[in-house]
């Protein structure tokens, strides 16, 4: 009788309206089926998200940290070399999408673990952004991915050409789809995965 072998952790990183129950996990989920998927929940602090993150990178050493939106910013800090890095429309430009999302209370996307229904937008909270990403350096992983969609009508097509530039700079392998927005769909999970299986 063999014993039951675990597979290996893959950890997802929610975007800034979103929570530990993304669905977006789900669809990542469904075509990377040999990982088991987890994900902490972050709030609107990139400090406190950041030491988050890394506490459950440190904890469960996943083989993948995929994030999208405000979770792709996050993972390009994620203190883990060991880990695929998969992104997708990283707000790395977050202060000028935060603005455009507007001051004031935002409702979340989905249900959150910790019972919070809306987050707030404010120009504090935007330059503390801000000055955590001028603090930071981006953190290569094994092999690193950047997924930005050429219709991401949040970050804009012009923002998401000079992210894709500074990502490609500091070692992401850089992939357009026009198969989705900027929130992640099944479509879209799977020209990520396929992008990532291709280059093994």
């Amino acid at each position: 009788m063999y014993p039951e072998i675990q597979k290996p952790y893959a950890l997802y990183v929610h975007g800034m309206g979103s929570g530990a129950k993304s669905g977006t996990k789900s669809s990542l989920g469904k075509y990377l089926t040999d990982y088991e998927w987890i994900a902490p929940e972050f709030t609107t602090d990139p400090y406190e998200s950041l030491e988050i993150l890394n506490e459950w990178v440190n904890t469960f050493h996943p083989a993948i940290i995929a994030g999208t939106s405000m979770g792709g910013f996050l993972t390009l800090f994620a203190n883990y070399s060991s880990a695929i890095k998969l992104i997708v429309n990283p707000t790395y430009n977050i202060e000028t999408v935060l603005r455009k999302v507007g001051y004031g209370k935002h409702p979340y996307h989905c249900e959150r673990e910790n019972g919070e229904t809306e987050y707030v937008i404010d120009e504090p909270m935007i330059r503390r952004f801000i000055t955590f990403r001028e603090e930071k350096n981006i953190v290569l992983g094994s092999r690193n991915i950047a997924l930005f969609s050429s219709d991401d009508e949040l970050v804009g097509k012009e923002n998401s050409k000079k992210n894709a530039a500074v990502l490609e700079k500091a070692g992401f392998e850089i992939v357009w789809s026009d198969k989705f927005g900027h929130r992640l769909n099944e479509r879209g999970a799977k020209k990520l995965v396929e992008t990532m299986k291709g280059s093994m």
